[in-house]
């Protein structure tokens, strides 16, 4: 080959090659930071209505520890109710109240000290919203 051709050759070679690029920084690890159990021991105060929509509200009183919580429903001019069981799962609460008509189930879901969520006793159902007293 002509020296011409080799310095074309070499010239064209050389100016084909790109820079390869440097390895990208390591992707940090992902740190999941999980929200402990909202914990139910306290007083909440609470408003709800009847399914005639007759408003009603009041405080649910949580005390003692997880296994052995007790406590009781407030509910104005309709009587308060015995907690019979709590249950925390993350930042959801159930509670069972005894009732003269049968249980009161209610599933609270908490985001910092509000609340919202729904009951029902027998046939009869409706939403709950509050919040921890301070």
């Amino acid at each position: 080959m002509r020296p011409a051709v080799l310095l074309l050759l070499a010239a064209c070679a050389s100016s084909s090659r790109e820079a390869v690029p440097a390895s990208p920084p390591p992707i940090p690890e992902a740190r999941v930071v999980e929200t402990p159990a909202v914990n139910p021991v306290g007083a909440f105060t609470y408003a709800t209505a009847t399914p005639e929509g007759t408003p009603v509200s009041g405080v649910i009183t949580v005390t003692g520890s997880p296994g052995s919580y007790a406590g009781s429903v407030e509910a104005g001019a309709l009587g308060t109710f015995p907690i019979r069981s709590v249950t925390v799962s993350g930042q959801t609460v159930s509670i069972i109240a005894v009732h003269p008509e049968g249980e009161i189930d209610m599933r609270l879901t908490f985001v910092g000290d509000d609340f919202t969520g729904s009951w029902r006793l027998g046939l009869q159902s409706g939403e709950i919203a509050g919040k921890r007293r301070p």
